[in-house]
């Protein structure tokens, strides 16, 4: 006679395995969320980095990438701050009056997601001519998150406008 079904001994030995494997694997799946959080932010800034210098070239006006805490706004304006963690926009100054109006704004950014952080050194825009060309210094934007002494992001600008990443430890 065959029966069908698991003895009581099993289901404890699979559930004991089943809990085993959820205790280590728990808290690395925490780990690459986070990781993948900084990555995806990091690559948005590159985006929208890139996204202002085909601007500048399409419309043949300057083009701003500046952080923003109005992120929501009609009209969003610059902030002035080098803690781009709330949000940044690209403008394009078609009409040369270093002020945003609503047929300037390009691309609008939220704040980033999670406990991500993300600072720049000195810098809370950067600019780009006509011909794609940085204005603006040289500046690094670090992206962390609340994990200290892990590994995070930083996305170097140098004074011609390019951008390049590396890996940075978190503090």
């Amino acid at each position: 006679m065959k029966q069908n079904g698991f003895t009581l001994f099993e289901l404890l030995v699979a559930l004991g395995i089943a809990a085993l494997l959820v205790t280590v694997g728990v808290p690395s799946m925490r780990g690459m969320i986070m990781d993948n959080r900084i990555i995806s932010e990091t690559n948005h800034f590159v985006a929208t980095i890139n996204a202002a210098r085909s601007s500048a070239v399409r419309y043949q006006r300057p083009a701003i990438v500046c952080s923003t805490a109005n992120f929501s706004a009609a009209v969003p304006t610059c902030s002035g701050s080098t803690d781009w963690s709330n949000g940044w926009m690209v403008w394009v100054d078609k009409d040369l009056d270093a002020a945003t109006s609503a047929d300037e704004v390009i691309v609008v950014s939220p704040p980033v997601s999670g406990s991500v952080s993300m600072t720049s050194g000195s810098q809370n825009r950067f600019s780009y001519d006509s011909r794609g060309f940085g204005t603006a210094a040289a500046d690094t934007i670090s992206l962390c998150d609340d994990r200290s002494g892990e590994t995070g992001r930083v996305i170097r600008v140098n004074a011609a406008g390019r951008v390049h990443i590396d890996a940075q430890g978190c503090s």
